[in-house]
């Protein structure tokens, strides 16, 4: 005999049920495959060929950086390599300083060469020279900014204002190249006292960051590329300042990056600094 009409609601009320947990459990299921990479932004061209500045000059970072910039990032970036000098790390760069490092320098006085075998290039004849190598290929200016913190501007504006320009140069498929500065708590002979000093600077290239920062966020981690032996580091960019109280940077925790380690003893108080970036912003 049919069952009373109350029960076969109740039964059919019980199959729908199950047939909305499961849809749940599907669409969670899904959910939960997404790849972690669906927020972060990576190089357009992760197998590119790395530079290593140390095949070349152990201060050719800037040209290293440059060269790696392209070479990571998108095809019409990639296409600015083609027909420079060089075949490999060391002809990469000594072909790139023969023709735009040996320039004179348009921001050093006494007609000075843009780079120097004892000290490397300078933030801003490193963006003239990327200008110059992409000059009419209808690609967007490359820029720079020092990341100091601005008047009114907190730790945690500074750190969203450079995430934000990382952000903007990687969605136009250019890496950008950030400066590290070295500061140790150290006698200063310019003031005759200890305080903290600048020691050493070093470029290296954004690999990886997130999309995105949360509201309240203090730091990010970014995935680097270090041209000294061209390695694929991993690090963390602060809000806090920790020791170095009055620092107008924040605070990069790159361990695997020395940068001016060697010139100081072992017991200084060191601290790496964001202090620049160059990008397509």
């Amino acid at each position: 005999m049919p069952g009373h009409p109350s029960s076969q609601l109740a039964r059919n009320a019980r199959r729908v049920r199950g047939w909305q947990m499961w849809v749940i459990v599907v669409i969670f299921s899904l959910g939960s495959l997404q790849p972690a990479s669906a927020t972060l932004l990576t190089v357009p061209n992760p197998h590119a060929e790395v530079t290593n500045q140390r095949r070349a000059n152990g201060n050719a970072c800037g040209p290293a950086c440059l060269i790696n910039s392209l070479s990571y990032g998108s095809e019409k970036w990639q296409n600015v390599l083609v027909g420079q000098a060089g075949t490999n790390s060391r002809t990469r760069i000594y072909g790139l300083i023969a023709r735009y490092g040996k320039q004179p320098s348009h921001h050093l006085q006494g007609n000075h060469p843009r780079w120097n075998p004892n000290a490397g290039i300078n933030i801003l004849d490193l963006t003239d020279i990327a200008n110059e190598m992409n000059a009419g290929r209808w690609l967007p200016k490359i820029k720079n900014q020092i990341l100091n913190r601005q008047a009114r501007e907190t730790n945690s504006q500074l750190l969203k204002r450079s995430h934000k320009l990382m952000v903007a140069s990687m969605k136009k498929g250019y890496p950008p190249t950030i400066s590290l500065s070295r500061y140790a708590y150290q006698h200063s002979q310019i003031v005759n006292k200890v305080t903290w000093s600048p020691v050493r600077s070093h470029f290296v290239m954004i690999y990886e960051i997130p999309t995105s920062l949360p509201r309240n966020a203090t730091s990010f981690k970014v995935r680097y590329i270090d041209p000294w032996g061209g390695l694929l580091h991993t690090g963390t960019i602060h809000a806090q300042s920790n020791a170095f109280t009055q620092s107008p940077f924040l605070i990069a925790d790159f361990p695997n990056t020395s940068a001016g380690k060697n010139l100081l003893k072992a017991d200084t108080k060191t601290v790496l600094t964001l202090a620049g970036i160059i990008g397509a912003f």
